[in-house]
């Protein structure tokens, strides 16, 4: 699962494909997201999604990006336990 994640000013929001998780802090996004595929079907079958988020750079100030050529990725690991 590959998400685009950004900050609004208030929540971190990660988005693709008509879902949407917001969160607080990157704790509480990342358990949103891991309830998303807990309790999704369509990751049912699986042990373990990796869920990719990549930072939307476009929300970082044009005159900063250049000392900012990436801010930050992540991968959100999720085993399911039987």
């Amino acid at each position: 699962m590959e998400l685009t994640i950004i900050h609004d000013g208030k929540d971190w929001v990660a988005f693709d494909n008509g879902v949407e998780f917001r969160g607080y802090t990157l704790e509480e996004l990342d358990e949103k997201v891991k309830a998303y595929v807990l309790e999704s079907e369509n990751f049912a079958s699986q042990k373990e999604v990796r869920v990719w988020m990549y930072f939307n750079t476009a929300v970082i100030p044009e005159w900063m990006r250049q000392y900012m050529q990436h801010y930050f990725n992540r991968v959100l690991v999720v085993r399911r336990e039987h």
